[in-house]
């Protein structure tokens, strides 16, 4: 007897096994489909991005702003900040987008805003010449650098990706620029070195992340030649 029921409390125990077993597979299958699902949904978007709109849109903004007969390498460009309010409870995370054309020489700036339904807007065009800046800060290897003047006014940070894929990090469009991402972290060495070297000083390798000078300086305030956000978010924390 006491045999038997040792056979069934065993039987009973392999079937619990089993069951928490199937919910485990269940689990991580699950994790594995979500994750096939967008890495598929994420490939689809930078095949897109190839060749989207908004790729040509960027590439026509820049020709036209760009003297005819100069040679530069057209690119999507931006930067965010993000504030944290805790004595209101809301994180507001600010958006800037650029269009931007770039030679050794000099970056043509032009921010830009990118609607709902995929139409990009451009503002007013800003050129920034090597020769006129007083630090360039960023990192050998890195995709962004930092502008400042000679008295070390910041004018703004730009950062390019090789790939923007839409409702990643609330990006809204595909974008797919590999050749131009290249080009630009070979301008950042570039730029590190002859601008630093000139004047004398050293990239610290980090983004001035303190939001207080952050949007004094990349905001619409004349003094430090900023310009306006081109979007923002606002959540609870």
């Amino acid at each position: 007897m006491l045999g038997n029921a040792g056979s069934v409390l065993a039987a009973q125990g392999i079937k619990e096994m089993d069951k928490e077993l199937l919910v485990w597979v269940l689990v991580i299958g699950g994790v594995v489909a979500a994750a096939a699902v967008m890495y598929i949904v994420d490939c689809v978007h930078k095949r897109k991005g190839r060749d989207s709109a908004a790729k040509k849109r960027i590439e026509e903004i820049v020709a036209q702003a760009v003297p005819e007969g100069e040679r530069v390498t057209a690119a999507f460009a931006e930067w965010l900040t993000v504030d944290n309010d805790y004595k209101a409870g809301y994180r507001t995370t600010r958006y800037w987008q650029y269009a931007i054309g770039f030679n050794d020489n000099r970056i043509y700036i032009i921010p830009v805003t990118i609607y709902a339904n995929e139409t990009i807007a451009p503002k007013e065009c800003m050129c920034v010449e090597r020769s006129q800046l007083g630090l360039v800060n960023g990192r050998q290897n890195g995709k962004w650098m930092e502008l400042y003047t000679k008295e070390r006014k910041k004018i703004c940070t730009l950062r390019v990706e090789a790939y923007y894929t839409k409702g990643a990090g609330n990006q809204p469009v595909d974008i797919a620029q590999p050749e131009a991402a290249a080009e630009f972290k070979k301008l950042i060495r570039l730029w590190l070195q002859a601008v630093n070297d000139t004047n004398g000083v050293k990239a610290t390798g980090y983004h001035n992340n303190a939001s207080a000078f952050d949007l004094k300086a990349q905001t619409g305030d004349p003094e430090n030649k900023g310009v306006a956000a081109s979007a923002q978010s606002r959540h609870r924390l």
